[in-house]
């Protein structure tokens, strides 16, 4: 690894376990001005099969560790045809999806902020009531089928990009 970990201004990354069909992968992602994964010599993700390679990992470049669990998941695609989404589920798989294709510079279908997609995201974020304090009413948006299939095309273009972030063989 050619990055250099001063012990003065240490990093902080964050462990994304994704799960994609029967495989595992530990991934290093960070956030700042801009958000984004560690990424190898190859220019692809710096990942590890197991949560434990990807500590000692990060004990060696001396980097700081937040392992708390943030899954990113292939399941998601089986909970296309559910009546009610998840919003916070999308929505943070959309943003994962995102910042692996800054990470690798691969445009992303969810990245277009115009039409339909656009409308898309703002209902996923609205619908995870971030901004909704305690006693308003909660926002709960209601889907087309168009929506939907917008929705499934973006997931699976993000599961596209994390399989070429990830140098992965699997296909969905």
């Amino acid at each position: 690894m050619s990055q250099d970990f001063s012990k003065d201004t240490q990093e902080k990354y964050y462990l994304i376990e994704f799960k994609i069909l029967q495989e595992e992968y530990y991934a290093f992602w960070y956030t700042d001005d801009i958000d984004g994964f560690l990424l190898d010599q190859k220019g692809r993700l710096k990942s590890f099969p197991t949560k434990e390679e990807a500590i000692a990992f990060s004990k060696e470049e001396g980097f700081l560790l937040d392992t708390d669990e943030f899954i990113v998941s292939s399941a998601i695609l089986r909970k296309m045809h559910i009546r009610k989404i998840n919003c916070s589920l999308y929505l943070n798989h959309w943003n994962a999806f995102h910042d692996v294709a800054y990470s690798i510079n691969c445009p992303f279908l969810g990245d277009s902020r115009t039409g339909i997609i656009q409308h898309i995201y703002e209902k996923l974020f609205y619908g995870c009531n971030i901004l909704v304090k305690e006693d308003e009413e909660h926002y709960r948006p209601k889907w087309s089928k168009k929506e939907r299939r917008w929705i499934a095309k973006v997931m699976k273009d993000g599961f596209k990009i994390l399989a070429k972030g990830l140098d992965a063989k699997w296909r969905l």
